[in-house]
């Protein structure tokens, strides 16, 4: 299989002052998945991985700032068989900013680190990615 044929996505953890921002699928949208998950969302033509996590941020949180690649890096089929890779961000920020939803989810919470819960994620790898972020930052210390 040839990249072209790849779905090519982004995932984006965004953490705040020890929380955690997680956000709720709009379940009023056909076929859309419930629960909560990190930003998702799939790279747009010529773009990079990393301009795609940054408009992500942008479009599904109202942020606009930098993000670090945490080279972890996912490849699944999605519910329409599509071969997607899907590489994952950190955006680190200092305090908790304004959020501004989009159509695509219906609330957001932030959740202090000790009380994530896999449970909490529609997907696995979200839980996952959290768990590799929250990592990164220990090692920054």
């Amino acid at each position: 299989m040839n990249d072209q044929d790849l779905k090519k996505k982004v995932q984006v953890v965004v953490i705040a002052d020890n929380h955690l921002l997680l956000f709720e699928f709009n379940n009023q949208i056909p076929n859309n998945y419930v629960g909560f998950q990190n930003i998702t969302g799939g790279v747009e033509g010529d773009e990079s991985y990393e301009e795609a996590a940054k408009r992500e941020l942008w479009e599904e949180a109202g942020l606009k700032a930098s993000v670090i690649d945490l080279n972890l890096r996912y490849e699944f089929f999605d519910r329409w068989k599509k071969q997607c890779v899907e590489q994952v961000y950190l955006c680190h920020l200092d305090e908790k900013p304004e959020i501004t939803l989009n159509e695509e989810h219906l609330f957001f919470k932030w959740v202090p680190f000790n009380e994530v819960n896999p449970k909490d994620y529609t997907f696995p790898t979200n839980y996952e990615a959290f768990v590799m972020a929250k990592k990164y930052l220990e090692g920054k210390k």
